[in-house]
């Protein structure tokens, strides 16, 4: 008898709806609250690392200026890209700023499959205070995916945030990754 009084019924989707939709299709949107460098400097940035070292001729500076912080709000998104050896993000700084850009990807070899892909994901990494000036501050991790030969696949898995000082398991696996953020002044 109970269970004839109850009904499913449909709901208007909302916004937060779309959001497993959307990363199913390549984007990804990570969101900081940067009110507190809000009238500071700052310089967007991005470091690659191959090997677990970082690529000295490798531009590091995504604009050649630096700019000041009018919004409470940084955003830095993924979407999918036209071609699988590249990467495209977005910066995009609350009443400031907005842009997007590219990150070169390298294929990794799956030896099982005997064949060469393109695989990378991000995670954000873990946020530390206090914000010092002229220092690089990391926001997204960009990784390859490594092959595994114990279990013949190609993987990334471990940590959900990476540390700063780049010690977490993630960034010792894989072969190639970039740490995109921001340094102020």
């Amino acid at each position: 008898m109970a269970g004839q009084g109850q009904e499913l019924k449909m709901n208007e989707p909302s916004l937060n709806d779309y959001l497993p939709l959307l990363k199913a299709k390549g984007y990804q949107a990570y969101s900081f609250d940067v009110s507190a460098i809000k009238g500071r400097n700052v310089t967007f940035n991005v470091r690659e690392f191959v090997n677990g070292k970082e690529v000295e001729d490798s531009p590091r500076l995504l604009m050649p200026y630096t700019i000041q912080a009018n919004g409470d709000k940084l955003i830095i998104g993924f979407l999918p890209s036209e071609t699988d050896s590249l990467a495209l993000f977005c910066f995009s700084l609350e009443n400031t700023l907005s842009f997007t850009s590219s990150l070169k990807l390298r294929q990794i070899y799956w030896e099982s499959e005997n064949k060469y892909i393109y695989s990378y994901v991000s995670r954000p990494f873990e946020l530390t205070s206090p914000l010092d000036k002229e220092a690089f501050i990391p926001l997204v991790f960009y990784s390859s995916f490594w092959y595994d030969a114990e279990y013949k696949v190609t993987r990334c898995c471990g940590e959900n945030y990476i540390k700063p000082d780049l010690s977490s398991d993630i960034p010792n696996q894989s072969p190639h990754y970039y740490a995109i953020g921001i340094t102020t002044y």
